[in-house]
């Protein structure tokens, strides 16, 4: 049982994760071609997202990911296991040093009509939250096919 809810709230600390990236990639460009007082609003909110959810969503995976090796048969050893925590470990390092710096200078770049500005931050945000994504992705297919387990 306890390995099934451990299990339960690791997955929901990735949809989570993944979800809001999905999300964020869908809407931030429509965002951007809205006015700038809406676009810096939802600027704020992913800066929110950044310093909350994020920090949220990734301190689950971390600790039901290191739950799930103490209370299985999983090994350290496992690939999959360090492809996941590399991953979370990147993720919080874009967050801290990428995307919520870029956010923040785009957001004042908005408020302060500076589109120019604005629009370099947000063209060095997406290619980021692709990549970003893409990792989320990549440690999925790990967990699943038990890379060198």
């Amino acid at each position: 049982m306890t390995r099934t809810l451990l299990l339960v709230l690791h997955i929901t600390g990735v949809a989570a994760w993944l979800g809001a990236n999905l999300v964020q990639l869908a809407l931030t460009p429509r965002f951007a071609k809205a006015p700038d007082a809406v676009a810096a609003a939802w600027t704020r909110q992913t800066i929110w997202m950044g310093e909350r959810y994020y920090n949220i969503a990734g301190g689950l995976i971390a600790t039901t990911g290191v739950l799930l090796v103490l209370e299985s048969d999983w090994s350290w050893g496992s690939g999959f296991i360090w492809v996941g925590a590399a991953v979370v470990t990147i993720g919080g390092v874009l967050g801290v040093f990428h995307f919520g710096p870029q956010a923040n200078t785009r957001a004042a770049a908005l408020e302060a009509g500076d589109t120019a500005v604005a629009n370099r931050a947000l063209g060095r945000i997406l290619p980021a939250a692709v990549l970003d994504t893409a990792l989320v992705l990549t440690a999925v297919l790990a967990m699943v096919d038990k890379w060198a387990s």
